[in-house]
Protein backbone atom coordinates (compact mmCIF):
# COMPACT_ATOMS: atom_id res chain seq x y z
CA UNK A 1 0.00 0.00 0.00
CA UNK A 2 1.51 3.31 -1.00
CA UNK A 3 1.64 6.28 1.80
CA UNK A 4 -0.79 8.00 0.12
CA UNK A 5 -3.18 5.11 -0.12
CA UNK A 6 -2.68 4.80 3.34
CA UNK A 7 -3.07 8.35 4.26
CA UNK A 8 -5.86 8.45 2.35
CA UNK A 9 -7.13 4.85 4.54
CA UNK A 10 -6.63 6.44 7.65
CA UNK A 11 -8.13 10.14 6.95
CA UNK A 12 -11.17 7.72 5.97
CA UNK A 13 -11.80 6.43 9.02
CA UNK A 14 -11.48 9.09 11.26
CA UNK A 15 -13.95 11.61 8.60
CA UNK A 16 -16.45 8.95 8.85
CA UNK A 17 -16.51 8.06 12.59
CA UNK A 18 -16.46 11.81 14.06
CA UNK A 19 -18.69 12.27 11.04
CA UNK A 20 -21.36 9.48 12.26
CA UNK A 21 -20.81 10.79 15.91
CA UNK A 22 -21.63 14.15 15.31
CA UNK A 23 -25.23 12.51 13.65
CA UNK A 24 -25.55 11.01 16.14
CA UNK A 25 -25.01 13.69 19.02
CA UNK A 26 -26.88 15.95 17.04
CA UNK A 27 -30.03 14.16 16.45
CA UNK A 28 -30.29 13.25 20.44
CA UNK A 29 -30.09 16.43 20.74
CA UNK A 30 -32.92 17.47 18.16
CA UNK A 31 -34.73 14.33 19.57
CA UNK A 32 -34.35 15.75 23.25
CA UNK A 33 -35.38 19.02 22.03
CA UNK A 34 -38.52 17.96 20.45
CA UNK A 35 -39.53 15.57 23.84
CA UNK A 36 -38.66 18.29 26.13
CA UNK A 37 -36.12 17.39 27.98
CA UNK A 38 -35.21 19.43 30.49
CA UNK A 39 -31.50 17.67 31.51
CA UNK A 40 -28.63 19.37 32.08
CA UNK A 41 -25.41 19.26 30.00
CA UNK A 42 -22.92 19.45 33.13
CA UNK A 43 -24.87 17.25 35.60
CA UNK A 44 -28.05 15.08 36.06
CA UNK A 45 -30.74 15.32 34.00
CA UNK A 46 -34.14 15.52 35.59
CA UNK A 47 -37.43 14.40 34.16
CA UNK A 48 -37.89 10.75 32.18
CA UNK A 49 -34.20 10.51 31.09
CA UNK A 50 -31.36 9.04 33.80
CA UNK A 51 -28.05 10.81 34.45
CA UNK A 52 -25.94 11.76 31.31
CA UNK A 53 -23.03 10.31 32.10
CA UNK A 54 -24.95 6.74 32.98
CA UNK A 55 -24.15 4.16 30.00
CA UNK A 56 -26.02 1.59 31.60
CA UNK A 57 -28.60 -0.46 29.81
CA UNK A 58 -27.25 1.74 27.01
CA UNK A 59 -29.04 -1.35 24.19
CA UNK A 60 -32.44 -0.99 25.77
CA UNK A 61 -32.46 2.65 25.67
CA UNK A 62 -31.51 2.94 22.47
CA UNK A 63 -34.45 0.26 21.10
CA UNK A 64 -36.74 2.70 22.76
CA UNK A 65 -35.58 5.69 21.09
CA UNK A 66 -34.26 7.64 23.83
CA UNK A 67 -32.92 10.86 22.82
CA UNK A 68 -30.01 10.64 25.50
CA UNK A 69 -29.27 7.13 24.66
CA UNK A 70 -28.82 7.98 20.84
CA UNK A 71 -26.35 10.62 21.85
CA UNK A 72 -24.65 8.90 24.52
CA UNK A 73 -24.22 6.46 21.45
CA UNK A 74 -22.64 9.26 19.39
CA UNK A 75 -20.24 9.89 22.09
CA UNK A 76 -19.16 6.17 22.30
CA UNK A 77 -18.65 6.18 18.13
CA UNK A 78 -16.46 9.27 18.60
CA UNK A 79 -14.28 7.29 21.68
CA UNK A 80 -14.33 3.99 19.49
CA UNK A 81 -12.66 6.18 16.09
CA UNK A 82 -9.21 6.32 17.00
CA UNK A 83 -9.56 2.44 18.10
CA UNK A 84 -10.60 1.52 15.20
CA UNK A 85 -8.20 4.04 13.07
CA UNK A 86 -5.18 2.10 14.94
CA UNK A 87 -7.14 -1.58 13.90
CA UNK A 88 -7.12 -0.05 10.59
CA UNK A 89 -3.24 0.47 10.79
CA UNK A 90 -2.68 -2.91 11.78
CA UNK A 91 -4.74 -4.23 9.14
CA UNK A 92 -2.85 -2.00 6.24
CA UNK A 93 1.00 -2.94 7.71
CA UNK A 94 0.12 -6.54 7.46
CA UNK A 95 -1.37 -6.53 4.46
CA UNK A 96 1.81 -4.65 3.13
CA UNK A 97 4.27 -7.41 4.68
CA UNK A 98 5.60 -4.97 7.26
CA UNK A 99 6.03 -6.58 10.34
CA UNK A 100 7.92 -4.64 12.89
CA UNK A 101 5.16 -1.82 12.21
CA UNK A 102 2.48 -4.44 12.37
CA UNK A 103 3.55 -5.24 15.82
CA UNK A 104 4.30 -2.09 16.98
CA UNK A 105 0.94 -0.92 16.16
CA UNK A 106 -0.93 -3.96 17.35
CA UNK A 107 0.99 -3.52 20.79
CA UNK A 108 -0.69 0.18 20.68
CA UNK A 109 -3.80 -1.92 20.08
CA UNK A 110 -3.43 -4.13 22.42
CA UNK A 111 -2.80 -1.06 25.12
CA UNK A 112 -5.54 0.87 24.07
CA UNK A 113 -8.13 -2.00 24.38
CA UNK A 114 -6.75 -3.22 27.49
CA UNK A 115 -7.09 0.36 29.27
CA UNK A 116 -10.83 0.40 27.64
CA UNK A 117 -11.66 -2.67 29.38
CA UNK A 118 -9.82 -1.85 32.74
CA UNK A 119 -11.88 1.41 33.08
CA UNK A 120 -15.04 -0.69 32.90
Amino acid sequence: MSPERFRTMVSLVLTIGVGISAALIGAGFLAALGVGWQGSLIGAATGPFGATTDFGGLTSRLAILEPLAISQLGLLTLLATPVVRVAASVVAFASEGDRLYTAITAAVLAILLTSILLLR
